[in-house]
């Protein structure tokens, strides 16, 4: 039976025998069961509403971090891209990563603090955040090897190393082996006069009667020679390789102003007498870098993409001797294989590294065509007084100086923006046996002319002088390949835009930690044993990478 807890029913109750203080017992332990029901469910919908505010907290505050990376990377270095297509933050007038997280800082403040036109009160009221704090935890320069691969990624193309392995597979065999083993020291003997005797002897090493020099010069004078190509050849070479190919007088001699020591590069002395010349032209030197062998070893060992990207990379933003637009460096890409202080010491390795190949290549072709060699022959017998080693010799030497001269036409062309044939035959060599004695400056560029524009020949085996600067690259590792990019790139813009800036010290890759407290909004919350608010903290990295955070 139901109670009637009205006064009207106590009163009926207390009639029938019921008990009054059971009665008012029984309701008042209702109305506290009630009430802790309420406290119970408020709790819970309290406690929902501040782990939402919290937790919505971290994605307020990771929208206001990341919209500031993106405005502070967005003060990147203009020239630098525009100029080289390179992503970086300062590296000028001192900006590093200390100012990088001021002004990341301020403008999270200010990005927190943002309230829509719309809206009654900023957001930042429902957070109430205090003690927010920004600390760049590491981060990432332009002159990091990894980070500059990465950037120089977009410029690769499969076409670039299709060229560059026609062009080693080209020149891998230029270590000729027509070329005898100490041949040209007999020649050395030979032009130092050890074979020369007194005139009353009767030829000990083979002739029986000596001519006087004035004889042999009568003598040559009927020879297709018409003159002596040692002696020729050594007038030749007198005011350096330089000035056989180009205009030297014309030649950049501007300084490459860098911020560490120059590299002490080994050079080889050249000789001026044509057996000596050759000897260290053709047969290298054990000791620089006109070893063949050393080269072609170098380009084996450091085979890889990460290489060809700097190459095709330093294709696209550095300027040759054969281009007429440049910015600050004029010779970038000799700079790049060489690594010398002024543009005219680069450019002329290059140039000897460029006799020497052409040297080699035409050298085997003039080996192996009869006509050159008989002629070669007869000079070399009246020259040689007809003593057999002599003879020998100095045939070799003149065929040498045929492909030296020779190469000085194809050097010249390929400085002059032409192509050239990879491998000589008789229907493209520029060089007769008639001119050997000569030759100059003005004849080389004359036939040099002869030969078509690079970019009039769409397909071919010829070469252009990029693609032998494409090889020589190769030869370089690529840690120095690296480095000389980023000389040029410094050089050219403190030059045009800023002396403080330095391309090592920008910042490319940022990783930061954004923390900050959040007060907890109920009172009963604040006395309660997880205090009375929370420290959060957001870690994001952001540059030439995704965004990507996470939150503690």
């Amino acid at each position: 039976m139901e109670l009637d807890y009205s006064i009207k029913g106590i009163r009926s109750a207390v009639k029938m025998g019921y008990d009054k203080r059971l009665l008012y017992k029984t309701e008042g332990s209702i109305t506290v069961f009630l009430a802790f029901i309420f406290v119970i469910m408020l709790s819970l919908v309290t406690a929902i509403i501040e782990n939402v505010r919290v937790t919505t907290s971290n994605a307020y505050v990771a929208m206001a971090a990341d919209s500031a990376m993106e405005t502070v990377f967005g003060g990147y270095n203009k020239e630098l891209y525009d100029e080289y297509g390179l992503f970086g933050y300062g590296g000028y007038n001192g900006i590093g990563v200390l100012d990088f997280e001021e002004e990341l800082a301020a403008i999270i403040d200010i990005n927190l603090k943002y309230k829509p036109e719309i809206a009654y009160k900023s957001y930042s009221n429902l957070y109430r955040l205090n003690d927010v704090n920004c600390e760049v935890t590491d981060y990432f320069t332009l002159g990091e090897s990894k980070v500059f691969a990465e950037q120089i990624t977009d410029f690769m193309s499969a076409s670039i190393i299709d060229d560059v392995k026609n062009i080693v597979g080209s020149q891998s065999s230029k270590k000729n082996s027509d070329i005898q083993e100490g041949i040209f020291d007999e020649a050395i003997k030979f032009e130092n006069g050890e074979y020369d005797a007194p005139d009353s002897e009767s030829g000990d090493n083979g002739s029986a009667d000596k001519s006087s020099k004035k004889d042999i010069d009568e003598q040559l004078e009927d020879d297709e020679a018409r003159g002596n190509p040692l002696k020729a050849f050594k007038n030749l070479i007198n005011n350096g390789l330089l000035s056989l190919v180009c205009d030297a007088s014309k030649v950049s001699e501007e300084k490459i102003k860098i911020d560490r020591e120059f590299e002490n590069v080994v050079t080889t002395e050249l000789k001026s007498d044509a057996s000596a010349f050759f000897k260290v032209f053709l047969e290298g030197d054990e000791s620089s870098e006109l070893s063949q062998d050393k080269l072609l070893g170098h380009a084996e060992e450091e085979s890889g993409i990460d290489k060809l990207k700097y190459i095709y990379y330093g294709q696209k933003v550095l300027s040759s001797y054969i281009d007429s637009e440049y910015k600050t460096v004029h010779y970038g890409l000799e700079y790049l294989v060489e690594g010398k202080e002024t543009e005219k010491d680069n450019l002329a390795a290059i140039v000897l590294k460029l006799l020497i190949l052409r040297t080699l290549v035409n050298f085997a072709f003039v080996m192996s065509d009869p006509d050159f060699q008989a002629k070669a022959l007869a000079t070399a017998s009246t020259i040689g007084l007809k003593i057999p080693p002599a003879v020998e010799a100095i045939q070799r030497v003149i065929l040498a100086i045929i492909a030296f001269e020779e190469a000085c036409i194809d050097v010249t062309a390929l400085l002059m923006g032409k192509k050239v044939p990879l491998i000589k035959n008789k229907t493209n060599c520029k060089m007769t046996y008639s001119k050997i004695c000569f030759v100059s400056r003005d004849f080389f560029e004359k036939k040099a002319k002869l030969y078509e524009n690079a970019d009039n020949i769409k397909i071919s085996t010829d070469v252009s002088y990029e693609q032998y600067l494409m090889l020589f690259s190769l030869l370089v590792s690529k840690s120095k390949l690296r480095e000389r990019i980023l000389d040029v790139i410094q050089y050219d813009l403190r030059e045009r835009y800023n002396q403080t800036f330095n391309v090592r010290e920008c910042i490319c890759i940022a990783d930061c930690i954004v923390s900050y407290n959040i007060p907890y909004t109920f009172s009963y919350i604040k006395r309660s044993i997880i205090g009375k608010s929370a420290d959060r903290q957001i870690e994001l990295s952001y540059g030439y990478t995704d965004i990507k955070h996470t939150t503690t």
